[in-house]
């Protein structure tokens, strides 16, 4: 009987995990399909460059060259890719997580990240120097890092940031 109590609580946070990406998945999907007024810059949350990163990694899947043929499916795909590859999963505070993908949605890449480090640089002090590819362990582990009554004050900072 311990044995399967001990199975069960190793298993919660994985499921809790997947969970929370289908959670975050879903409502960007949902949030795209009732704003289809606006300019078709987006599929289902992806921009043009997020897929041409997806199929650069991913070569083998075949997905269009263009968003507008992209469909839900593929989205989800390439979306659950970016929550994975960005350690999305690795938050510790739910808050900073929710701010980040949303900025991860409606940024390039180069700017997120770019906005990221101006965000830790101005939290930690860091002088100029610092710098920490978006995702990394380092940049998680900086996001993490903080204590969580501190949590409100990095949360303005990220609020700062105009996307």
């Amino acid at each position: 009987m311990k044995k399967i109590v001990l199975i069960f609580m190793l298993l919660t946070p994985i499921i809790s995990l997947a969970d929370r990406r289908s959670d975050f998945i879903e409502a960007v999907l949902d949030y795209e399909k009732t704003n289809v007024n606006q300019a078709r810059i987006n599929a289902y949350a992806v921009n043009q460059e997020k897929l041409d990163m997806y199929r650069a990694a991913h070569p083998r899947y075949n997905f269009p060259e263009h968003i507008k043929d992209l469909n839900e499916p593929q989205a989800k795909q390439i979306l659950s890719y970016f929550w994975d590859n960005y350690r999305f999963g690795d938050y510790k505070y739910d808050e900073i997580q929710e701010k980040v993908w949303d900025m991860m949605i409606h940024m390039s890449m180069s700017d997120l990240e770019k906005q990221i480090n101006e965000c830790i640089r101005k939290y930690y002090k860091f002088d100029n120097s610092f710098y920490a590819p978006f995702g990394s362990v380092a940049s998680v582990s900086l996001l993490n890092g903080m204590a969580p009554k501190h949590i409100p004050d990095f949360y303005l900072i990220l609020n700062e940031v105009k996307y």
